[in-house]
This record gives C-alpha cells, structure tokens and sequence, in this order.
C-alpha cells in the first residue's frame, strides 16, 4: 500500500485520496469517480490546519471494510500509533519542518495497512 501511495501523491493527488486510493486497490473496492473530488475538500488539514488528511483517508478505508464499530476502534488504535511517533494529530504541526510529507503517507500506508491486515 505504500508505494501506491507515494506513487498518487507524486502523480499530485491529496493526503487523503492518496491513502484511500491505494487502500481501494489493493482490497479490491471499487470508488466513484467521486471519492477523489470529495477527498479535495478535506485537504491540507481541511484547510484550516487540522487533522492531518492522510489520516482521514485511512478512516474512510477503515469505514469501507469493516463495520461501523470495527472501522471506528481502528480509527483510535491508528491515531494513537501515529500519535506516538509524530507527537501530534494536526497537519500544520506535522508538516511544520517538512518539505513534503512524503514520509508521513508513507507511515500511515504502513500502519493503516498492518492494521487492517490483523483485523481481516
């Protein structure tokens, strides 16, 4: 799930489709046309420097596989994995001396993955 993240993202698509994407590839959903559109209004920490975006990406992920109440104890394990490394939840703290965040989609490719690989 990674390298299909990384991929989409250096194609130019949003934190959050990028993980959503590439989590609907590799699970075999299929997304409307209208996934991407309705990632792009929750970008850049939905633009006001919020939750990191790539994180909602897993959640919808999260939501499309497994039941509500699964998908939401997902929800909490990854935010606070991802918590313990980056110290924080919000975009604007986490992108704040990166260029990119490269390495941040990457790491929730990797935990959403890992995550949902235990849960199946």
């Amino acid at each position: 799930m990674k390298q299909k993240a990384l991929y989409y993202h250096e194609k130019g698509y949003n934190c959050s489709f990028v993980i959503l994407k590439a989590g609907a590839e590799k699970y075999g959903i299929d997304l409307p046309e209208e996934a991407e559109q309705s990632c792009c209004a929750v970008s850049s920490g939905f633009g006001v420097g919020s939750i990191c975006c790539a994180l909602v990406g897993a959640v919808l992920l999260f939501g499309l596989l497994f039941s509500e109440e699964k998908a939401k104890t997902l929800r909490m394990q990854l935010f606070v994995l991802f918590h313990d490394k980056y110290e924080s939840l919000n975009c604007c703290a986490i992108s704040a001396h990166r260029q990119d965040c490269i390495e941040v989609i990457g790491d929730i490719a990797v935990l959403t993955e890992e995550l949902i690989e235990k849960n199946k």
